[in-house]
């Protein structure tokens, strides 16, 4: 092969009557429809993607990785419709850096790349043909090495990485390096944003050993598992969990498990009020709260298992349905949150289409919709002035994500409300925190600071315990936090990070 040609169009389109369908567009996450029909979910700045995201193409092309001002900067993959696919740096929209391109052929190249073809140290193999290695010029071979035969692995997920950066020691944001996690699992590959992402290898403390594909610390993608007791299970993985391919099991068959526990979510956030006064940072509130439980500490929940009402869209009447959609889902072995932020008065929340009478939402309404919901586990949170009013009406979540569904399927359950204030009292707004005071100390505390127990889980009656002293502090004991309901002290919201 004397020289390739690479023509990869890989701008983003010209936006032109396109649109944002979801999310914030413009400072933080949402997805976005181009003209032509393209589709972008991820990290906005300024109007642009910028930070990780993902692009599908109109051609049906995908990539999934860093942007910087619209244009694929960093660590990132491309994946062709014809079924080629790209690993590895991308500097203004080009292959620049290493990186390993996979043909269709079976033909693979591991190596560096510049302005968008192979230049430098790089690797060609072929199935059942000596492997070219040697030093390219703008996709041509100009000094080669010698050959070697093809190594015993065939695919770039089985290389064994040397000389690599110890990422318990050093910032491993991007590239190559290795790390060893707190229960003595060890993992060499590819990183992004300082996770394993990409390429790599693990073998976990009990001796069960993955090699494949990685997305955010989990299998996910094609891998091979090989487990200690000898089963082996290769094809397909999502979130850590073996969708499909072929299974080798030589162990004794295992009793059936229960179904597994998912998360389902429903975010209310209001600010731009017509009849009351704006609030500055409800919206914000809830994008934060969306963001945790995208994040491995939340759960890692899947797009079809949040559901995100901001101003125009928080109507009484998408709520309701949101509310019924929600409970309708969620399983007997699930678990279930509700996060409201807005205005509230007299036992309701109030809409974006609300005066303060019509249209006006319930606590009641909330509570007996939770009280027939079949899910296990019920979290209702609410940042709203007189919050506690609900309770008046009517007496009465790679391995740290596995931790938090295993914490769900132990706890006997229940239904928890956790609100902001007591029923006389304003939720308060913070111009210092840019925040609600009560969501900004919620975040924090799910996100670990309330593991107080440092089993890197967090309970309900730890975050409640955190929030109630950290709010109690800030406002000088004005406003208060009620935990209340029929639940487990032990259910499960949040797990600590422990890269």
């Amino acid at each position: 092969m004397k020289n390739w040609l690479f023509v990869v169009l890989l701008c983003l389109p010209v936006i032109l009557s396109a649109q944002c369908i979801k999310g914030n567009c413009k400072n933080g996450k949402g997805v976005y429809r181009y003209q032509n029909g393209a589709i972008y979910s991820g990290d906005f700045a300024s109007h642009q993607p910028d930070g990780f995201g993902t692009l599908i193409f109109s051609n049906g092309n995908k990539y999934v990785g860093n942007w910087k001002k619209s244009m694929k900067e960093g660590e990132g993959k491309m994946i062709f419709t014809s079924g080629e696919t790209y690993s590895g740096q991308f500097v203004s929209n080009r292959f620049n850096g290493y990186g390993i391109y996979q043909f269709k052929n079976g033909n693979r190249y591991e190596g560096y790349w510049k302005d968008g073809k192979p230049h430098g140290e790089g690797s060609l193999y072929k199935p059942d043909e000596e492997t070219t290695v040697g030093i390219w010029e703008s996709g041509q071979l100009l000094q080669q090495e010698g050959a070697r035969e093809e190594p015993e692995h065939e695919t770039a997920t089985e290389v064994v990485y040397e000389e690599l950066q110890d990422c318990n020691i050093e910032d491993c944001r991007t590239g190559i390096g290795k790390f060893d996690y707190s229960d003595g699992s060890h993992f060499e590959g590819e990183f992004l944003n300082g996770a394993p992402h990409g390429e790599g290898i693990c073998l976990y403390q009990n001796g069960d050993h993955y090699a494949g594909e990685w997305y955010r610390d989990q299998p996910n993608g094609r891998g091979k598992m090989e487990y200690a007791n000898g089963d082996v299970l290769e094809g397909v993985w999502q979130n850590g969990q073996f969708v499909r391919g072929k299974k080798i099991l030589k162990s004794q068959p295992i009793k059936k498990e229960k179904k597994e526990s998912k998360i389902y979510a429903l975010l209310v956030g209001v600010s731009r009020y017509e009849s009351f006064e704006a609030l500055k940072y409800t919206d914000d509130d809830a994008y934060r709260v969306y963001a945790f439980l995208k994040s491995p500490e939340g759960g890692a929940l899947a797009d079809e298992q949040v559901n995100i009402l901001i101003d125009e869209s928080a109507t009484k009447k998408n709520i309701m349905r949101s509310l019924d959609d929600l409970v309708a889902r969620a399983g007997e072995n699930d678990a279930v949150f509700c996060f409201f932020s807005g205005h509230g008065i007299n036992g309701h929340f109030l809409p974006i289409d609300s005066d303060g009478y019509r249209n006006s939402l319930a606590y009641e309404e909330v509570k007996e919709r939770l009280q027939a919901c079949k899910a296990k586990q019920k979290l209702y949170v609410a940042d709203a002035c007189y919050s506690g009013s609900l309770l008046s009406t009517r007496t009465a979540l790679t391995q740290s994500v596995e931790m938090l569904y295993s914490k769900l399927n132990e706890t006997t359950g229940g239904t928890a409300f956790l609100l902001s204030s007591k029923k006389e009292e304003y939720s308060l707004e913070s111009e210092g925190l840019r925040q609600g005071i009560f969501s900004h100390f919620l975040i924090k505390g799910l996100k670990g600071e309330a593991d107080t127990d440092g089993d890197q889980i967090v309970s309900v009656t730890e975050l409640y315990k955190y929030v109630y002293s950290t709010v109690r502090s800030y406002t000088k004991q004005a406003q208060t936090p009620i935990l209340a309901g029929r639940f487990d002290e032990n259910m499960p919201v949040g797990v600590v990070r422990t890269w």
